[in-house]
């Protein structure tokens, strides 16, 4: 008798266990789902679009601006902090402005160019 209540308890435990193991899959199931959906959403808004404007935006920047700033000669004035002086130890700086001919090529054109290269070379690696 008390091995039939105790073979009983741990085939219990076992089959309560294996409910909640059952349950946790159901509810990863529906959170994927979920997911899915959301991602389904995203993909038809639109944002190939987006993307295309963001990437000839950086190809002119890196490519085609560079040429036509240098044919029209137009000045580009640069504002930098000059530390220096008897109070530069003591953080203060004064204003250096210099004008430039040409185009200033900013960090986060050449940053947005490595990820573009990046993604789209990175892509058609993988098909």
């Amino acid at each position: 008798m008390l091995g039939g209540g105790l073979s009983g308890f741990v085939m219990k435990m076992i089959a309560s266990q294996a409910e909640a193991q059952q349950r946790q899959v159901e509810l990863m199931l529906r959170k994927q789902e979920v997911v899915d959906a959301s991602a389904d959403k995203a993909a038809g808004r639109g944002g190939v679009i987006v993307r295309r404007t963001i990437a000839f935006t950086i190809l002119f920047a890196m490519v085609i601006a560079p040429f036509i700033m240098a044919l029209i000669n137009v000045p580009v004035t640069v504002i930098d902090e000059a530390r220096g002086g008897l109070l530069g130890f003591l953080g203060f700086s004064k204003p250096l402005v210099t004008q430039m001919g040409g185009f200033v090529l900013l960090p986060e054109v050449r940053q947005g160019m490595i990820a573009l290269l990046g993604f789209y070379f990175g892509s058609s690696q993988v098909k």
